[in-house]
């Protein structure tokens, strides 16, 4: 299972989460406890550049296209 970051909207908090896909949005419990459990409020995922694939120059290797002796 992978790590997903999530970040509640209100309080700006960003906590890590280790679950699967299919798993429903984590609470964020710091509003919960200023709140006294009054009301819950669902975090959003966040996506970060590093989490992307990132391509650098032509995406081929050096020696792909070398000319080839004959």
């Amino acid at each position: 299972m992978p790590f997903y970051t999530f970040k509640c909207p209100l309080c700006e908090c960003e906590k890590e989460v280790l679950q699967s896909m299919n798993s429903t949005k984590p609470i964020c419990e710091k509003c919960a406890k200023a709140s006294c459990s009054k009301t819950l409020v669902e975090m959003e995922r966040v996506f970060k550049s590093t989490g992307k694939p990132q391509f650098k120059g032509s995406g081929f290797y050096e020696t792909d296209y070398k000319d080839k002796p004959k």
